[in-house]
């Protein structure tokens, strides 16, 4: 008889240990998951509001080391013609194939300056497209009255790294994009990645500048970073779980997995 009371007090006190193990891991897993409103995207008021973003959007600045096409078009063009570039021709592989034309492109050297035809250097850093074609229209002026000229950044890239699904550098064929594009480009943030800590890395007159993001608040699209310039990196930080995981050795998943075998097993034989 004492031995079997002692026996159902061992088998109540092996109950409560595992209930007390199964909890425990509950609760560890509970706080490990990520809430709704680390998750959701522009959180906020929930009625749709109209946000202007004049003061927001800055008109991208050429820079040294910048790469350009500038095109110079008239009714005459013939007379345009010096004005540009020699195009480069190369051939497809084919005997039967003409050679096509790629236009050349102006590199701004280390003084923001580009060589252009019959007009020599021209100052074009600091400058943004739409005052760089202007400024060479009208140098041209006196020997090109109704000339034509067209600017595009030819090496706009950003880079995007961290936790997002496939990170890397981008090369962009627009002046103007946004953090949320960006992203968009990467295949957006994993589940692990935070969405209050991005960080954007940019150099400015020569130095790194750091800013943090947060794209969880609608607050992001008033901020003076929400578009991108040249060369920019976006840095998707990991969330805890990732980086205890990324910290863990095999060893310890084995552990892990061997405990909970352990607790199952414990708890069939003591019911």
């Amino acid at each position: 008889m004492l031995f079997k009371q002692t026996k159902q007090k061992r088998m109540k006190f092996s109950r409560r240990r595992v209930k007390k193990s199964v909890l425990v891991i509950i609760a560890v897993f509970v706080c490990s998951c990520a809430s709704r409103k680390d998750i959701i995207y522009l959180q906020g008021n929930e009625q749709m509001d109209t946000i202007s973003q004049e003061n927001v959007f800055e008109m991208l600045k050429y820079k040294v080391d910048d790469r350009l096409t500038i095109t110079v078009s008239s009714i005459n063009p013939e007379a345009a013609s010096p004005y540009n570039l020699f195009a480069t021709a190369f051939n497809l592989g084919s005997a039967t194939t003409n050679g096509q034309q790629q236009m050349q492109s102006y590199l701004i050297d280390s003084n923001g300056e580009i060589s252009f035809p019959q007009l020599g250097k021209l100052k074009v850093a600091g400058k943004s497209r739409i005052e760089l074609e202007a400024f060479i229209e009208k140098k041209l002026k006196p020997f090109l009255p109704d000339a034509k000229v067209t600017v595009q950044l030819v090496n706009f890239r950003i880079s995007v790294l961290g936790e997002v699904q496939k990170p890397g550098e981008f090369i962009i064929n627009r002046e103007k994009i946004n953090v949320l594009q960006a992203l968009g480009l990467a295949g957006d943030l994993t589940i692990y990645g935070k969405r209050n800590e991005i960080k954007l890395i940019r150099e400015e007159d020569g130095n790194l500048t750091y800013y943090e993001l947060d794209i969880r608040s609608k607050d992001i699209f008033n901020s003076p970073y929400y578009y991108l310039k040249q060369n920019d990196v976006l840095y998707v930080t990991p969330n805890k779980p990732k980086v205890n995981a990324s910290a863990s050795s095999p060893t310890a998943s084995y552990i892990i997995s061997a405990t909970g075998l352990i607790i199952t097993v414990i708890s069939l034989l003591t019911r």
